[in-house]
């Protein structure tokens, strides 16, 4: 299991993870949406990484801008 981080200046962060390790990312976002409510979309957004969905995904069609 390995994770990259890298911080910018702007102020934002890309966190860069192999397979096992966005999996336990994945897998621990779904574990803490069941004790918090706020973390739901969250959730939701992690249940389709597990899954492989990649329709809402950025940069598939439309592009974020």
């Amino acid at each position: 299991m390995q994770a990259w981080l890298k911080t910018h200046n702007d102020g934002t962060v890309a966190l860069h993870l192999d397979v096992e390790a966005a999996r336990a990312v994945f897998a621990s976002i779904l574990f803490a949406a069941k004790f918090h409510p706020d973390i739901a979309p969250l959730a939701q957004v992690a249940q389709q990484g597990l899954r492989g969905d990649r329709s809402d995904r950025p940069g598939s069609e439309d592009r974020c801008q």
